[in-house]
């Protein structure tokens, strides 16, 4: 796999922006996501970053979602099945998913808990106000 996987991805007001530092995986989503089927573009997306991750024994993905003004619920489905998928991975290529977030912007400080309580073994919700 290649850095394509690492390509930013800009559309329909969201951009992601990932990076790589040998040791995280960094992605930095900012905008909104209001499309009506954000999983076209998302699904996809955050499943090339889950290969990415498990290719390269990266265990620790960091998304950063305090620029992200808004999610709709079909935004939040989108994480729930990335979440899903990364809960399957076996010991050695799976890894850590902190969602980095906002308390003050009032969609996080409701979703990113929750999405935690998906999956403990997994997602670590990491509450950053302002920066």
């Amino acid at each position: 796999m290649t850095n394509e996987a690492l390509a930013p991805l800009t559309a329909e007001g969201v951009k992601i922006v990932p990076r790589y530092d040998g040791n995280t995986l960094h992605v930095a989503i900012s905008g909104a996501i209001e499309m009506r089927d954000p999983g076209q573009l998302l699904t996809p997306y955050w499943t090339s970053l889950d290969e990415y991750a498990t290719h390269h024994s990266i265990h620790r993905v960091e998304l950063d979602m305090r620029d992200l003004t808004f999610m709709n619920s079909s935004g939040i489905l989108t994480l729930v099945r990335w979440i899903t998928k990364a809960k399957t991975h076996d010991a050695q290529s799976a890894y850590k998913l902190v969602l980095q977030y906002d308390r003050n912007v009032t969609w996080q400080r409701t979703s990113i808990p929750t999405l935690a309580k998906l999956a403990p073994e997994v997602v670590v919700p990491a509450e950053i106000n302002g920066y």
